[in-house]
């Protein structure tokens, strides 16, 4: 209600920019931003009592996590055929903002969605915004713009590349720039590039899908049009252009060289690595029907960004936090921190480098640290109360049992009114005829 005072009484306080904890903090909220944080015992005498007083003496209180690297529209799909032909726009937009309840009660406040089916992450986020639905803020992509052979281009060449997905081909640089005309108009927050070529899965030394004057054009098009840029790069060549296309972020670069880390670093152009989608298929890929060959795959490409990553945080490179969920493999709401997790466990950040990675650094990448993203007075109140200390034990923040309250805008999310189970419709998954071929040995 407007005008109404709250206060948080936290046992422990991270604010988000890598500060020390601070120790029995009051933080005091007023019509939904943070207006004063002071010792318990040294409250500002002048201040108004509050009309409601949150305890959590015996707990942490962070900022709300970010994830960088959300697809909403994707819908757990279980093949590319999923995710970019099957369901249609208007169930994909209803199943969108269905799913990212999930994610804000999972204790993420906001979430990136860089690549989008459709136009539905920029459906989704006008209809949060607009408190059609509860959920995290979202910082939306269209498409992503694709060259011939780039990473994005599934489908054959006859086919062409249907309405419906998560790519858009672009064969020209004048029909990239018209396509960054074309989803700004529509409203998204970020253009996303894929990068990628196809020969680079089997060359990893060979360029992009996209000359450099062609990267250039898009980055500086959309710039133009007040919109930031990010890229799908796992392979070397294509970090080093997108680095001299002036990006605002790369995700992955599971396969960059140690020889290019001090041109990123230098340019403080942020890593998100996505650690958790290639995690999730190493580890337990096999007991959801995951291809043996891409298993093998994922963990060459773990293998390579443990190395990398590691030297790169070494060496100074900004890192980002994102858990790729939107697959069947990463459902929403329940692998969001292991990102977190897996930053500290497999590139050697600190728990509280991976905090930063996922608050301070990413509301900065989006444009939103002047909103979110730390704990501070005049900032709003997007917030997380947990049970423990995650500078010991980061997983706690994975522990949806350890996740005591989320305040998004100073308002407490419901986390208590159960979120019913829901099948898969048939019009939303591919038609399998057998998972493997019948051979006339093993046929009855």
């Amino acid at each position: 209600m407007q005008g109404e005072i709250m206060e948080i009484h936290a046992g422990m306080l991270i604010d988000g920019t890598g500060a020390a904890p601070r120790r029995n903090a009051t933080i005091t909220i007023k019509d939904g931003r943070i207006v004063a944080i002071s010792d318990r015992e040294a409250k500002p005498k002048d201040t108004a009592p509050p009309n409601r007083t949150v305890d959590a003496s015996d707990a942490t209180v962070l900022p709300g996590l970010i994830d960088a690297h959300c697809h909403i529209s994707y819908g757990e799909g279980q093949s590319a055929e999923d995710v970019d032909i099957y369901g249609g726009p208007e169930w994909a937009a209803l199943r969108a903002v269905w799913n990212a309840n999930k994610v804000l009660r999972a204790g993420f406040t906001g979430f990136c969605d860089c690549g989008s089916t459709w136009n539905v992450a920029v459906a989704a986020r006008d209809a949060i915004q607009n408190g059609m639905f509860p959920g995290p803020r979202v910082y939306a992509a269209g498409r992503h713009i694709v060259a011939d052979g780039g990473f994005a281009d599934y489908f054959p060449s006859w086919l062409g590349m249907p309405q419906s997905a998560e790519g858009v081909l672009c064969s020209t640089k004048e029909e990239m720039e018209s396509e960054v005309r074309r989803q700004v108009k529509n409203r998204v927050d970020l253009i996303k590039i894929s990068g990628d070529s196809q020969a680079q899965e089997r060359m990893a030394d060979v360029g992009p899908c996209f000359s450099d004057e062609e990267m250039r054009a898009i980055v500086s098009f959309a710039k133009r049009l007040g919109r930031r840029t990010t890229i799908h790069a796992r392979y070397a060549e294509t970090v080093v252009a997108a680095v001299k296309a002036g990006v605002s972020w790369i995700i992955h670069a599971s396969y960059w060289r140690r020889q290019d880390v001090g041109l990123v670093r230098d340019a403080q152009i942020p890593i998100c690595p996505t650690i958790t989608f290639t995690a999730n298929i190493v580890e337990w890929g096999k007991d959801v029907g995951v291809s043996p060959n891409y298993i093998e795959t994922k963990k060459r490409e773990l293998e390579a960004l443990a190395g990398i990553h590691q030297y790169a945080h070494r060496a100074g490179v900004p890192m980002m936090a994102g858990s790729e969920a939107g697959f069947s493999v990463t459902p929403y709401g329940e692998w969001h921190a292991r990102e977190l997790e897996l930053l500290v466990s497999i590139v050697g950040l600190s728990p509280m480098e991976a905090i930063v990675a996922a608050t301070k650094n990413n509301a900065q990448s989006f444009g939103w640290d002047r909103e979110v993203g730390v704990l501070k007075p005049g900032l709003k109140a997007d917030l997380i109360v947990v049970d423990g200390d995650p500078l010991s034990d980061i997983r706690i923040l994975g522990d949806q049992k350890r996740i005591k309250m989320v305040f998004k805008d100073g308002e407490a999310v419901d986390r208590m009114t159960p979120i019913a189970n829901r099948r898969r419709m048939s019009h939303e998954r591919s038609f399998t005829i057998s998972a493997e071929p019948l051979y006339r040995s093993t046929a009855h």
